[in-house]
């Protein structure tokens, strides 16, 4: 039996051994350099997507603070009535309501 059919991708020539060492070696490092680069890019998008959604949420909670504040709406009207008044275009307006139907709003 001849010893180099069963090794047939093995060269016995050692500066191709080498060379597909360095090959081998440089493919190596290439992937777990572009495998970074892919988890740097894809962290960053994370954090900034973390960012967006932590200043919207903060946004919400804040916009809720200001229009459940006691004495929000009372301001408001008031803040609304002083600028028709200094305009001039205060009205009161009269309107009578029936109630037709009464809903349960524990339902």
């Amino acid at each position: 039996m001849n010893p180099r059919s069963v090794r047939p991708l093995l060269s016995g020539n050692p500066i191709a051994q080498v060379l597909s060492l360095l090959v081998a070696g440089v493919a190596l490092i290439g992937a777990v350099l572009m495998g970074a680069v892919v988890l740097v890019v894809v962290l960053a998008l994370a954090v900034v997507a973390a960012i967006y959604f932590w200043i919207r949420i903060r946004w919400q909670l804040r916009s809720a603070r200001r229009a459940s504040a006691p004495g929000t709406d009372a301001r408001r009207e008031a803040s609304a009535r002083g600028k028709q008044r200094k305009a001039g275009q205060g009205r009161i307006i009269e309107a009578e309501s029936t109630v037709i139907e009464e809903r349960d709003l524990r339902d």
